[in-house]
């Protein structure tokens, strides 16, 4: 606005009439200055349209009312943990007051809280909302209508998630039982046919049974998508104690004491879910665990002998995705012969054949993570250390992971919001909160319960939506 007000005259056109240079001149200034006015009155009812004098303000509320503190508001980006990173993108969308809505996998790095709060946001909302996930809890809560994308046609269903499956499965079930009708009658057909072709008083018949074939519309055959395949090999045996923590304060050097009186144990039966907000600690318990941080006071157990498969939420960072899977394998294991071994090992997390030579920044979300999976697990890892290993997966992968890791004989500690895979592969709960460890007693419903009735405590509704302080 200020270059508006402030720019010079537009240049006067040359004339060799110095009245009528005169007039010329005051003529165009005056053209000038209508022409800035007009500029300016469009750009104030603009600026009064989206509401510009009161936007610091509206950001303010909305970031204070997904959970950013005063202090978190000056912040560069790059310094807050992806969950957090994600509500700041999830806040932009909202300050923009969309008509439509688009979702990109918006529960990835979202702790529970985070969660809860998307879900009661995108419920609240009165616009047109499409989102892509695999997050079949998230799904359940906020859909009313799935497009399934298989074979390059789109496929509508009423429901949520859950019944999206159900409905599928039964159409499926109906599809196979039609065709194979079809086929069965098809046969018979065929063997009259056969038995009859040579027979000169029955052709008439013959030809019109074989006419009703060509006729026959034939129902097509079910799609199915790609098996996933995700084989964890199994360890050595090496005793009881692999990894144990027993009264343990951890912190980094240097820095304030995050977590006291910590006991964790883990052997080669474990199935351990580490829950609590993000934030609160639970990656710094398993960098604890496995030696990567000294504890400050306490004991640690840690067998010389246990090999640790480690998988954070941030795994592509360690691949060079100008390499293959199967180039990153032996940059990774350059004494391992053969090389055929290397790309069976691949194999067994579903990268085989000319995949596995593709580089790696032409791959998916997903197939970077079995690329990660197949280089954590490839020396036979006592102990597998998830931290949210399901992001990217789709929803078939994710319960090829599951299956994977129920046959795993080796022991299991997660950092995980996804309460369907949790559910399926763990067994103990330890909730990390405001500096402390413990196992929970219940199951993640229990503990959803609980963190839904302590944000309403926290943020009482106002007939407002769910945990905002103000929504535009």
């Amino acid at each position: 606005m200020d270059e508006i007000v402030n720019s010079p005259d537009e240049e006067e056109p040359a004339s060799n009439n110095k009245k009528g240079k005169g007039k010329g001149k005051g003529k165009a200034k005056g053209n000038t200055e209508s022409s800035k006015t007009i500029r300016l009155s469009e750009i104030n009812e603009r600026l009064e349209t989206i509401c510009a004098h009161d936007a610091e303000t509206k950001a303010i509320e909305i970031l204070s009312g997904i959970g950013f503190s005063q202090e978190d508001l000056h912040k560069p980006s790059k310094e807050f943990s992806g969950g957090w990173r994600m509500r700041i993108a999830i806040a932009k969308v909202i300050f923009c007051e969309p008509e439509i809505l688009m979702l990109d996998e918006p529960t990835n790095h979202l702790d529970l809280p985070a969660l809860i709060w998307l879900e009661n946001y995108v419920q609240t909302l009165d616009c047109t909302i499409i989102i892509v996930s695999h997050a079949r809890d998230f799904l359940d809560a906020v859909c009313d209508e799935i497009i399934h994308f298989q074979g390059r046609k789109l496929t509508y269903y009423r429901g949520n998630f859950s019944q999206f499956e159900k409905t599928k499965a039964d159409r499926d079930k109906n599809q196979m039982k039609q065709r194979q009708g079809q086929l069965d009658k098809i046969e018979h057909i065929e063997k009259f046919i056969a038995k009859f072709r040579a027979n000169n008083k029955r052709a008439t018949m013959v030809q019109s049974r074989i006419k009703s074939i060509e006729k026959m519309d034939i129902t097509d055959e079910v799609l199915q998508d790609p098996e996933c395949i995700f084989q964890f090999p199994d360890p050595d045996d090496i005793g009881v104690d692999i990894m144990r923590l027993d009264e343990a304060k951890i912190g980094y050097e240097n820095g304030p004491t995050i977590l006291s009186g910590v006991n964790v144990n883990v052997d080669l039966e474990t199935r351990i879910a580490l829950i609590g907000p993000n934030g609160a600690g639970k990656s710094t318990v398993v960098k604890a665990l496995c030696g990567k941080l000294d504890i400050k006071d306490g004991n640690r157990t840690l067998n010389g002998r246990c090999r640790v498969g480690m998988f954070t939420q941030h795994h592509t960072d360690s691949l060079d995705l100008k390499l293959s899977a199967l180039e990153q394998m032996i940059a990774k294991f350059p004494d391992f012969k053969p090389v055929e071994a290397l790309r069976a090992h691949l194999g067994s997390f579903g990268m085989s054949g000319q995949l596995a030579l593709r580089p790696m920044y032409l791959l998916s979300g997903g197939q970077k993570s079995r690329v990660s999976f197949a280089m954590i697990t490839f020396e036979r890892p006592h102990v597998l250390m998830l931290d949210e290993p399901t992001n990217h997966l789709d929803y078939d992968a994710i319960n090829a992971l599951i299956v994977g890791l129920n046959n795993y004989e080796g022991g299991l500690v997660v950092v995980s919001h996804d309460e369907y895979f949790l559910n399926a592969v763990c067994d103990r709960l330890y909730l990390v909160e405001n500096g402390k460890v413990a196992a929970y007693n219940g199951d993640l419903h229990d503990y959803r319960k609980k963190v839904t009735k302590q944000l309403l405590v926290a943020r009482p509704l106002r007939n407002e939506p769910f945990f905002f302080l103000r929504l535009p």
